[in-house]
């Protein structure tokens, strides 16, 4: 890994990493690791972050540029909609979950 990604990287909370400490390593073994506790979105602002970087120097522009990645807002109310109908239905017993309940405190 470059020194550029293990920056990239550090600047998760809770990252830190040290060649001194912790070795050589390549990229696809940090993301093996780190796959097991990052989620998404997580991974998806390091990307846009190293792509914002890569661009910036490319075309030489200001260090206030930044690359934003934006959602649709009817995809993000659907999402939010499925979300919470998804969360509504976990909350519901079927039959089956009634017939365990019934048997646990014998009614």
């Amino acid at each position: 890994m470059t020194p550029d990604d293990i920056y990239a990287l550090n600047q998760i909370s809770g990252v830190q990493l040290d060649s001194s400490m912790h070795g050589n390593f390549s990229v696809n073994d940090m993301i093996v690791e780190m796959s097991h506790f990052l989620d998404e979105e997580v991974v998806n602002r390091v990307e846009t972050d190293l792509i914002t970087d890569r661009v910036r120097k490319e075309w030489s522009l200001p260090q206030d540029f930044q690359i934003l990645e934006t959602r649709n807002k009817e995809i993000s109310l659907t999402i939010n909609e499925l979300e919470e109908l998804a969360w509504r239905m976990a909350g519901m017993f079927d039959e089956r979950d009634q017939a365990t309940i019934k048997e646990m405190f014998s009614i």
